[in-house]
């Protein structure tokens, strides 16, 4: 069981990672400095935004059930498995909340659609440290580690640039992605690893 939906997790990944890029790659109002990857929840590229999201709430399910089952002794089990599953629930949720435009007016499905992110941001970085000490030594270990670091950065980045306005521009979109490319190889990787445990 563990395997099997590990397996599944790491496929899942993959295929949100891949959408990822399709995403950046497809014909749309956009770009990557800019914009976060929320905006491309709508207009052009709302169809594949969507797939991508609930691919992703999918990938979090099949990982809590491989935490679940596969480390029964270990002590963060629980936890994780709870946040894994908040994971789950805020992405099968996020298509139905799309984000205000930046410059539109503020609506009440804009700010949840914020909170959701907030929600996401932070549960998905909390979980990678437990992660990094189950799984330290080797070449995954390490690579773990190294994805938290940047992770982290750009995380710090973003939050910077949402506080110093004249950074948001040019900063925002970079940062978000560089969180997002770092956290979403290292999830990868977490599956790869229960797969080969």
């Amino acid at each position: 069981m563990t395997v099997i939906s590990a397996g599944i997790a790491l496929a899942l990944g993959l295929a949100r990672f891949a959408m990822l890029i399709a995403l950046h790659l497809m014909r749309s109002d956009y770009n990557p400095v800019e914009h976060a990857v929320s905006d491309y929840a709508v207009g052009r590229t709302r169809a594949l935004s969507t797939v991508m999201t609930w691919t992703t709430a999918v990938m979090w399910a099949f990982l809590a059930i491989a935490v679940g089952t596969g480390f029964p002794g270990w002590r963060d089990r629980v936890g994780l498995v709870v946040c894994l599953s908040v994971l789950a629930m805020i992405f099968a949720v996020l298509p139905l909340l799309p984000t205000d435009l930046e410059g539109g007016p503020a609506t009440v499905i804009g700010r949840l659609h914020l909170l959701a992110a907030v929600g996401w941001f932070a549960l998905s970085y909390a979980c990678m440290g437990n992660f990094v000490r189950l799984m330290r030594g080797g070449v995954i270990g390490s690579l773990l580690s190294i994805l938290s670091w940047i992770a982290l950065v750009g995380l710090i980045a973003l939050v910077a640039a949402l506080i110093i306005r004249p950074l948001r521009r040019r900063a925002f979109g970079v940062s978000e992605r560089v969180f997002l490319v770092a956290t979403g190889l290292f999830y990868i990787l977490v599956a790869l690893q229960i797969v080969r445990m």
